[in-house]
């Protein structure tokens, strides 16, 4: 099995449009969470998101196409053009059928669903645009990003709720891993903010109320956690064989060493209590934490999301995940 490496790095966040800016906004403890902009949000009871700012276009991308495209999918390929230009990754040197793009979104195309939606109800089928099958899918981001760089290898989308940025990267690792490809594009990209996405979130009471402070709404480890927050926005890795990075001298940010996934097969919405399923991830034996007695967990392996009940599922599941699930440590 070959060693897997991270080479490039792009990102769209409420807090950044590059990968560079929003990690000095993250150094700074700069919030990207704000009252919504995008439409009037008054009659919502949360009004509040992490809406991307000042978006504009990569100058390497098609704006005649991109009119075409989904924001999930103009905020991909910006991430993508970001981190191929960071991993000095030239596809003229490149054999494309080694190079595939694992590419997801939980959400997909939500905008052009609903914009072409309204155009149906009032000026009719006939004016219902005949690209919107194409772009509103799951995979078309990572069929857009393939045409961008001409990626001719194993080509999908995982979409997988919360987790789908994890899981394609997971999934970019295990084909490199074993040997189908030499590069893979990886990452997800989210663009959610409607009002119809942001009401069903607010009646499942899944979000933070703070509409007067919504830059204090998002606090996972606060004691007095309410929820999380809806944010876009899009990120993408590249990663390759450190055999294929070494021999083009490419920059080496990471190695990926573990990777696994499974379900509680217990309900929609809310997680074992208890972290058993996430506590089964095969990755964490991998990546050798599955040691009784150290309670020590590296954040990118706990799951949950930002509510009361989410942390403490993930606090279990680390527990659960050093501990065996028995003994010391399991409860």
């Amino acid at each position: 099995m070959r060693r897997v490496v991270i080479t490039g790095l792009g990102a769209v966040t409420p807090v950044g449009n590059d990968a560079p800016a929003t990690w000095r906004a993250l150094l700074a403890g700069t919030s990207g969470i704000a009252t919504i902009t995008r439409f009037d949000p008054s009659a919502l009871p949360i009004r509040i998101a992490g809406e991307v700012k000042n978006f504009a276009l990569d100058p390497a991308l098609d704006a005649r196409e991109a009119r075409r495209q989904s924001l999930y999918t103009r905020y991909a390929l910006n991430a993508v053009a970001e981190a191929v230009r960071a991993a000095q990754l030239d596809m003229e040197q490149e054999d494309p059928e080694q190079v595939g793009v694992i590419y997801g979104s939980g959400a997909a195309g939500l905008d052009l669903i609903f914009d072409n939606h309204d155009v149906l109800r009032e000026r009719g089928p006939r004016r219902v645009a005949p690209t919107m099958i194409a772009n509103m899918l799951a995979d078309s981001a990572s069929g857009a990003i393939a045409i961008l760089i001409g990626a001719q290898g194993p080509n999908m989308a995982v979409t997988a709720a919360c987790s789908t940025g994890g899981h394609n990267v997971g999934e970019a690792f295990e084909t490199i891993r074993r040997g189908d490809a030499d590069v893979i594009v990886a990452g997800s990209s989210e663009a959610p903010i409607h009002p119809t996405i942001m009401a069903s979130f607010s009646t499942m009471r899944g979000l933070a109320d703070n509409n007067e402070h919504p830059e204090l709404a998002c606090r996972p480890f606060d004691a007095r956690r309410d929820g999380f927050v809806l944010s876009e926005g899009a990120a993408a890795l590249i990663l390759e064989s450190l055999d294929h990075a070494l021999a083009r001298g490419a920059p080496i940010v990471a190695e990926i060493v573990g990777y696994g996934n499974s379900a509680d097969a217990r309900d929609m919405i809310a997680a074992d209590e208890t972290g058993a399923g996430a506590a089964r991830a095969r990755g964490l034996a991998r990546c050798g934490l599955g040691v009784a007695g150290d309670a020590r967990l590296p954040a990118a392996a706990r799951p949950g999301s930002a509510g009361r009940a989410g942390v403490q599922f993930a606090n279990a599941a680390a527990r659960r995940a050093v501990g065996g699930g028995r003994g010391r440590g399991a409860d």
